[in-house]
């Protein structure tokens, strides 16, 4: 039985895809004269924390603290994007009726998201997500734990509110987000599309249970 809803944030709960591919265009093109192919940003952006994804544009590491310098330049070009076009900066067309719908019947609820600090501070304060969310139990890229497809973020959000694994389904839209979920063990794997992007190419050693686009009758 599903009691515990476990969500990624970015592009699950809030379709941001588009603004997160022209954000890190705009940055790696004017700061390191990278380029980015689509398929880079799937393989390499998506779901990936911010360590993975600008040592593998520039080929070099990184200090703590230069990351977290471009890092932040990074984001808050990305905040900009998001404000700059508020009708895409809502949350997934039914997810707060669902939210709210959890809230009434006992059903726990968490985020575990590569987003950092700063980013989810954001989207708590603009989308209102402590309507249903305690922010001292979500999960996010702080450094702490490894970043997915390892398992450990949503194990990590699974236990903040008092879960298992076996009785948790995990929303991803990242191909690396639902591997992280197989190698959690959770009861459901759920892949959330976005009709704005191409359609996610998932192994097929992998497991997805289903495939929403929107949060409008959902049934698990």
């Amino acid at each position: 039985m599903i009691n515990t809803l476990i969500f990624d944030f970015n592009g699950t709960m809030f379709f941001d895809g588009l603004l997160q591919k022209n954000s890190w265009r705009e940055f790696l093109e004017e700061r390191f004269g990278s380029s980015m192919t689509d398929h880079e940003f799937g393989e390499h952006v998506a779901g990936r924390n911010n360590r993975h994804t600008f040592e593998y544009f520039t080929n070099r590491k990184f200090t703590d603290a230069e990351l977290f310098e471009i890092a932040e330049q990074k984001e808050q070009l990305y905040r900009e994007y998001c404000l700059r076009q508020p009708g895409k900066f809502r949350l997934v067309t039914g997810l707060p009726e669902l939210l709210s719908r959890c809230q009434q019947e006992g059903t726990k609820l968490n985020i575990a998201t590569a987003s950092e600090r700063t980013n989810v501070d954001f989207f708590f304060e603009h989308l209102h997500l402590d309507k249903w969310f305690d922010i001292d139990q979500i999960v996010l890229n702080n450094g702490e734990l490894p970043g997915k497809p390892a398992p450990d973020m949503f194990l990590q959000a699974i236990k903040n509110v008092g879960a298992t694994p076996a009785n948790s389904a995990i929303f991803e839209d990242s191909a690396s987000g639902i591997e992280a979920a197989n190698h959690a063990r959770v009861g459901q794997v759920v892949l959330v599309e976005d009709s704005e992007l191409d359609k996610m190419i998932i192994p097929a050693n992998l497991r997805v249970d289903k495939i929403i686009h929107d949060y409008q009758h959902l049934k698990l």
